[in-house]
């Protein structure tokens, strides 16, 4: 395969290329639920120890950003501003690209003005896997490939009354033919889970579906993709797991 979960943490590694990719950071979180009155003193220092602690495990030499790097959709606020030279200091040396998500405005701007070099685009190959964010339609080009990975869905199982992150590894059905022209009948896609320890996802179930266009929209089977925990062991299929629920 070219590519495999990083067993134990909610990260992928492109074999070949040694690139780690991780996604839906939310950086800056933590500020808006304090607001609220929950405190989680040092979550994107923590959060930064966590991906330095996969990256190196993994033996990684390269690492993308699958979008939602930070959490307020347009420009950073200065409290935000502040937390992300923090993630990125710590992060400095490491080979780093960013796919832009749907909270990434004002994102280059912010990164050009605290001197931080790091790539933006909507969508990246790497090695022959298409990254993107997974708000919107993957590219004719990124159809091509055998694997398309992204983010934005946060979804995840609820097992024994709690939530557990999840991988989810899909087919594409025919009606991807009414959309591309031209698309690999083979391919996967492999939606990530939020790296951000504050987000648990949402629980699997109908309504779910409608989060990613490529499901909503039948491009890619959703009933039948396969669920996967962080162990990375096969939990059962996104259909027989939601009827699990609804027993």
């Amino acid at each position: 395969m070219l590519v495999s979960f990083v067993k134990g943490a909610p990260a992928l590694m492109i074999k070949r290329e040694r690139a780690l990719v991780v996604g839906d950071l939310h950086i800056g979180m933590h500020l808006k639920l304090r607001e609220k009155g929950f405190y989680f003193e040092k979550a994107t220092e923590r959060m930064a120890s966590s991906l330095l602690d996969a990256y190196k495990r993994s033996g990684a030499k390269s690492l993308v950003l699958l979008g939602d790097v930070k959490e307020t959709i347009g420009s950073p606020r200065f409290a935000e501003y502040k937390e992300l030279k923090t993630f990125f200091d710590a992060i400095a040396g490491i080979d780093t690209r960013i796919v832009k998500g749907n909270h990434d405005g004002g994102l280059e701007k912010a990164l050009a003005n605290m001197g931080f070099k790091v790539p933006v685009s909507t969508e990246v190959d790497v090695d022959g896997v298409a990254l993107t964010h997974g708000n919107s339609w993957p590219s004719a080009d990124a159809m091509t490939k055998r694997y398309v990975v992204v983010g934005h869905g946060h979804y995840a199982l609820v097992r024994n009354d709690a939530k557990e992150k999840i991988w989810i590894v899909a087919k594409a059905t025919k009606k991807a033919a009414k959309r591309y022209a031209r698309y690999n009948k083979g391919i996967r896609m492999v939606v990530t889970p939020s790296f951000n320890s504050l987000i648990s996802g949402s629980a699997l179930s109908e309504k779910t579906k409608g989060y990613l266009p490529q499901f909503k929209n039948d491009v890619f089977d959703f009933e039948r993709a396969q669920v996967y925990g962080l162990d990375g062991a096969l939990a059962g299929s996104v259909g027989s797991l939601i009827a699990l629920t609804q027993d």
